[in-house]
């Protein structure tokens, strides 16, 4: 293993991958030292998401709050700290939702999702430096956002498809074949 370039938050890491096949080859794979988290916040059939400008693909996105792990604090930590800045909601409780991978053709990158239902909005609200809007989104409006290339990132884009597909299941008619 050679790690040609490493700085806090990743590293570029070359190594020699066996494959199941019994072939080995050499691959280049950036690995995360952390997760990241991201919380899905629900109230009822309806979603908070923040909207961002994402300056590494220059784009203005909705995501689910979400962020970087820091070094002294457990996953649920972090997300309990990211979803408090970058929305202005505090949790009382935070579940385990899912996890999920970023690209693992080329990444260990993980992502450590939580879900509550029970944020609440503090006084102290977002933070406008990261966040350009908060905004509650229906189950229609989160189905047309998603249709429409509007969330973009797996760590929004996973959770939300998920609790999309375990709300129609639970209102679709059960199937009697």
């Amino acid at each position: 293993m050679e790690i040609p370039s490493q700085n806090p938050y990743f590293s570029v890491v070359r190594k020699q991958l066996n494959s199941y096949d019994g072939s080995s080859k050499q691959y280049y794979i950036i690995e995360f030292p952390r997760p990241a988290v991201g919380v899905l916040v629900t109230r009822g059939t309806d979603v908070l998401l923040i909207r961002q400008y994402r300056p590494i693909v220059d784009e203005y996105v909705w995501a689910i709050p979400s962020g970087a792990v820091g070094l002294e604090e457990t996953p649920a930590e972090a997300a309990a700290r990211e979803l408090e800045e970058e929305s202005g909601y505090r949790a009382r409780s935070l579940v385990p939702w899912m996890n999920c991978y970023a690209s693992y053709g080329c990444s260990d990158q993980r992502f450590e999702i939580f879900w509550t239902s029970d944020a609440a909005e503090t006084e102290r609200g977002f933070d406008p430096a990261e966040v350009i809007e908060i905004r509650w989104f229906n189950r229609t409006e989160l189905r047309e956002l998603v249709h429409g290339n509007g969330v973009v990132d797996n760590l929004s884009l996973s959770p939300l498809l998920l609790f999309l597909l375990k709300l129609s299941e639970r209102t679709e008619p059960e199937s009697h074949d």
